[in-house]
């Protein structure tokens, strides 16, 4: 397994688990698992390149009206099992 930090360190650092089980199966043909590369990785602290970003799909408008409190939510009780919230779901059928 000391070939796991030189075909990362050949790819210059992107290569991740996927990648470094596929170049060590494609070097001499034996036979090597994705969870034991994974293991070996992580006790030496390796990981790859992860270029995918998370999209911000609603970006809210600071100047826009928030919704009012049209039911009055206040869940303060004067004494045990007076309030209770509900959560009240529509039926799209």
């Amino acid at each position: 397994m000391a070939r796991i930090p030189r075909v990362h360190r050949d790819s210059d650092g992107p290569y991740g688990v996927p990648r470094v089980t596929a170049e060590l199966r494609d070097g001499d043909g034996r036979v090597v698992n994705h969870k034991r590369v994974a293991r070996v990785m992580g006790t030496i602290a390796l990981a790859g390149v992860r270029l995918r970003r998370r999209h911000r799909t609603t970006i809210a408008d600071p100047a826009a009206a928030k919704a009012p409190d049209l039911i009055g939510r206040d869940f303060t009780a004067t004494e045990p099992n007076t309030k209770y919230a509900r959560v009240c779901r529509l039926r799209r059928e």
